[in-house]
């Protein structure tokens, strides 16, 4: 017999899961990896990030980084420049069209979402807003979260 929090855990990890998989599947991404997407959002919501520190936030080693920024150069996502404080190092910054389209998929995302929510009832949405906190308080900070805040 398992415990009612393992039970939750089993019936939570599957819908958590598959949410995030039908969202991502049926929004534009100009078939990004994840690494690819997390680097684009990373650039867009915190600012220009040197390779290394990118490297180091996304658990990756440099080369693999470095290729990931490259296939994001060649979508004219990003864009690379010297490190104005260290010549040696590189500066990746995201493009004009890299903020757009993010901001295009983050738009459908929020549709996709939204039109889920208004195809339900008033209680199940009231529920989906009182579990948020409580939703909110499985994510722990991490070490890459935490490289953020540090950086910033």
């Amino acid at each position: 017999m398992t415990s009612p929090i393992a039970d939750l855990a089993h019936r939570l990890r599957p819908l958590v899961f598959r949410l995030y998989h039908q969202v991502r599947r049926t929004t534009p991404q100009l078939t990004l990896t994840l690494t690819q997407g997390s680097v684009l959002s990373e650039l867009v919501n915190g600012g220009p990030r040197r390779m290394s520190a990118l490297a180091e936030f996304e658990r990756v080693k440099l080369p693999s980084m470095t290729d990931v920024v490259s296939r994001l150069e060649r979508l004219g996502l990003a864009t690379r420049t010297p490190d104005p404080a260290d010549r040696r190092a590189v500066l990746v910054d995201v493009t004009d069209e890299g903020r757009r389209f993010y901001a295009e998929m983050v738009t459908a995302r929020e549709e996709f979402l939204r039109e889920r929510l208004i195809a339900m009832d008033d209680a199940d949405r009231a529920a989906i807003e009182a579990a948020l906190p409580a939703l909110a308080k499985l994510l722990i900070e991490t070490k890459k979260e935490a490289l953020i805040s540090d950086e910033r």
